[in-house]
């Protein structure tokens, strides 16, 4: 039962920690909201880039329908 015990505290404090560790760069959730997608190479065609990702190391890019 002890073991147990330890075993949930443990997990507990390590689980504590992670949002650290998973949150995203500013610019990565700012593109996704505005329906961007991230992308390592320049937008190119129908997208248009909007921005950057992952703190500014990826393109923003945004489908726009062609008139």
């Amino acid at each position: 039962m002890r073991i147990l015990f330890l075993l949930v505290a443990v997990l507990f404090f390590l689980f504590q920690a992670a949002p650290a560790y998973s949150q995203e760069a500013a610019d990565t959730v700012a593109c996704r909201q505005n329906r961007g997608s991230c992308s390592f190479v320049a937008c190119s065609g129908a997208l248009v880039d909007i921005g950057t990702c992952r703190g500014g190391k990826l393109k923003c890019c945004k489908w726009t329908p062609s008139s």
